[in-house]
């Protein structure tokens, strides 16, 4: 059971301000902060994700760290570290792509990054909301992608429980 405040700022993630990556970072997101974040395209729920894992605040930061960070790197579309950018390109660019596109991303003429990114800043927005640390965003985060909120369940990095494999016998490994 979520607490009053973990349940207001899901409340926000999914009927608070909606910002357009197409307009580059809000100027309200803090330099560093936990938080956590959810990306829609129109009013589909694609992702929902947190930042901040490792973060010092009792420092002075001068770079972007956490929240603002991350955020950033979506924006930006690169798919090497971003796993967010790589779900876009597979789910919504890669199945979009002419047989000459394929053929052009194939020899190197077409970047994959470029596409990321435009499509990135072309359909999708984001809602965010700082928390007070990485627990209280990992707790948000993983009640969201479970599906329990009044969103649903995220199109790109729903909850799975992951099956263990049967354990099995010596008898039956020889």
């Amino acid at each position: 059971m979520l607490d009053q405040n973990a349940q207001t700022i899901i409340n926000s993630l999914i009927s608070g301000p909606l910002f357009r990556f197409s307009d580059g970072l809000h100027a309200s997101l803090p330099l560093a902060s936990y938080g956590v974040y959810t990306i829609w395209k129109d009013a589909q729920f694609v992702y929902v994700g947190i930042a901040g894992r490792g973060l010092d605040l009792t420092i002075n930061h001068v770079k972007m760290r956490g929240l603002k960070d991350r955020l950033d790197s979506h924006w930006r579309g690169r798919r090497s570290g971003d796993q967010f950018a790589v779900y876009v390109f597979d789910r919504f660019v890669l199945p979009t792509l002419t047989n000459e596109q394929r053929y052009q991303f194939g020899s190197g003429e077409l970047e994959g990054d470029s596409l990321t990114r435009t499509f990135i800043q072309k359909h999708l927005c984001y809602r965010f909301a700082t928390t007070e640390s990485y627990k209280q965003a990992s707790t948000i985060e993983l009640h969201m992608a479970k599906g329990l909120s009044e969103a649903g369940v995220p199109l790109l990095n729903a909850w799975k429980k992951r099956a263990r494999p049967p354990m099995r016998s010596r008898a039956q490994a020889i």
